[in-house]
């Protein structure tokens, strides 16, 4: 082959190579640069490794970059947080979460409103769920009750930890105004929580009802209520699963909790990356593969960010906090007022406060 034809074909070979390469979808000029780590709150197996580990490879394919998903749990999120937030606000490391952070601030773990030290992403939710072993002697919700009002503290109930969503419907639905006293077991997750009734180690778990679903595909549990106002019917579960107010009409009284998911970065990280960020979590939800996901296992995919999503998180805390407080729960180290979060009466008059500067 002489210099000259030797010259055309590799000139024509990088441009077949130009032409392969993969080009991002929302990716800017200056970031990424380098693969990102997406830090999960809780362990393998529950809502939040799911929905995170679907929404990195979907978020693969807006920024170009490999998305690494790795858990961190423990003590409520607060561990992967602050691994986090020790790293740099480059943007090559996010925050893969759950509620926004909102038990942070009245359980003792930092001094700062979580929805001013990040910006979040909402990419989902789910809904709570409680379950019993199929051969459990509970037959309802109202049965839970009843006995945790004959013999306080005498009824074990898994969760994903103190101050998880999971812990919170139960104080809102079956303890709160009702007389009932449970034993709350944490673990690190709601998919680790599951299993605990199934080994015989709580006698009803509260977790999300994706993380109950295939167990109650299986026979393995036999699900009593979701916190909802009207029956859910799943595919692959010939009954509808019951609404709680069903069984606890004061339920609809408190309002339905959710499960949220959300990527968090730090707010004080480039404008220009935080809205990169927000381009490509809002194509990544929207990603078929990511919806099947989710859909498969009883999740809402939902986009939510800037204002609205700061709105929301400081709506939770706030109606999370002093739920936490007004219990007298031991896990409630500061006093809410205190921190200067307002109470869920007076948070419509309160927000935006003085002091908040939004993102986008």
């Amino acid at each position: 082959m002489t210099n000259s034809n030797r010259r055309e074909f590799l000139a024509g070979l990088g441009a077949g190579f130009t032409v392969l390469t993969f080009t991002p979808a929302v990716a800017s000029a200056n970031w990424p640069r380098r693969p990102v780590t997406l830090v999960i709150q809780y362990a393998e197996g529950g809502g939040t490794d799911t929905i995170m580990r679907s929404l990195a490879q979907a978020l693969e394919k807006q920024l170009g970059v490999s998305v690494r998903a790795v858990n961190q749990p423990g003590a409520v999120g607060s561990v992967a947080t602050q691994f986090v937030k020790s790293k740099p606000s480059s943007g090559d490391w996010m925050l893969g979460g759950a509620e926004f952070n909102k038990f942070f601030r009245v359980m003792g773990f930092t001094d700062e409103a979580p929805w001013k030290t990040w910006q979040f992403f909402k990419a989902g939710s789910s809904i709570p769920a409680w379950g019993v072993a199929p051969d459990s002697p509970f037959q309802s919700l109202a049965d839970v009750v009843a006995a945790g009002k004959e013999k306080p503290l005498d009824i074990k109930i898994s969760n994903a930890g103190i101050g998880s969503i999971w812990h919170e419907a139960t104080l809102v639905a079956l303890e709160r105004g009702t007389g009932a006293k449970f034993t709350h077991i944490p673990y690190k997750g709601g998919a680790p929580a599951t299993l605990a009734v199934l080994q015989g180690e709580a006698d009803v778990v509260a977790s999300g009802v994706h993380e109950q679903i295939e167990y109650i595909r299986s026979g393995q549990v036999r699900n009593l209520a979701v916190f909802k106002d009207a029956p859910l019917k799943i595919p692959g579960v010939d009954e509808p699963l019951a609404p709680v107010t069903k069984d606890v009409p004061s339920a609809a009284d408190l309002g339905l909790l959710q499960g949220v998911y959300a990527v968090g970065i730090k707010r004080d990280t480039d404008p220009e990356i935080i809205r990169t960020v927000h381009d490509a979590v809002k194509k990544a939800v929207d990603d078929p593969a990511f919806v099947e996901v989710l859909e498969n296992r009883v999740l809402f995919p939902e986009f939510k960010s800037g204002t609205d999503v700061d709105r929301e998180a400081a709506l939770f805390e706030s109606i999370s906090s002093w739920l936490f407080w007004d219990l007298q729960m031991d896990s409630a180290k500061k006093n809410p007022a205190e921190l200067g979060i307002p109470k869920p009466d007076d948070f419509a008059a309160w927000w935006p406060p003085e002091d908040y500067t939004p993102t986008l």
